[in-house]
């Protein structure tokens, strides 16, 4: 398989290894549980915690491959009159930083836990739950820009540049935990797409 074809796969890897993250250490105490019971997850889940930060992380650097994949066909689509394309990489990068915050988090309190005060333990916790507006932000600003240049060049199918449009917005919203998941679908519907072209260019 040659690199023209990998390359568009690695939000294929971005996907896989974000959902694999979230589910490796399982649930995690509600935002208004005890000190107690906060500080006893994260002891007994110290590793499932690091590894989800480091999954998470390497996530975050196979996703900004992706991103800037499709940032570039946008681009090349655009010509001179990129704005939106611009704004697609923009989002790829605020997306990834985003990610990068909550797999700091998560490694922290899987490495930290048993050594740190129960308040501080707990204060990561709740960062951890609701330090999403980087991640919304960036999923909003990704899908918005993508979506746009998608229905302005036909770069890729225009039903997918309306579907980023509209999950964008969403992101916007207290439904944002939703355009996250449906990012995740929609990555995987584009990678396998572009990758799939590259082998019939290549072909």
């Amino acid at each position: 398989m040659t690199a023209r074809r990998l390359v568009p796969l690695s939000g294929v890897a971005a996907v896989v290894l974000l959902f694999a993250a979230f589910a490796i250490p399982g649930e995690t105490p509600d935002i208004d549980a005890s000190i107690g019971e906060v500080v006893s997850f994260y002891v007994k889940h110290d590793s499932d915690m690091q590894w989800a930060g480091a999954l998470i992380a390497l996530a975050a650097v196979f996703f900004v491959f992706s991103s800037t994949n499709v940032a570039g066909l946008l681009r090349r689509a655009q010509g001179d009159a990129g704005g939106s394309s611009a704004l697609s990489f923009a989002g790829g990068i605020m997306f990834a930083v985003g990610a990068l915050i909550f797999a700091g988090i998560n490694f922290t309190l899987g490495d930290a836990a048993n050594d740190i005060q129960p308040a501080a333990v707990q204060t990561l916790h709740v960062l951890g739950q609701d330090m999403f507006f980087p991640l919304a932000a960036g999923v909003a600003v990704f899908l918005i820009g993508t979506g746009i240049a998608v229905v302005k060049t036909g770069a890729l199918p225009k039903w997918l540049g309306w579907v980023a449009i509209i999950i964008g917005i969403i992101a916007l919203t207290p439904g944002g935990f939703f355009a996250f998941m449906a990012l995740g679908i929609w990555t995987l519907i584009v990678s396998v797409m572009l990758s799939l072209r590259a082998g019939r260019e290549t072909a």
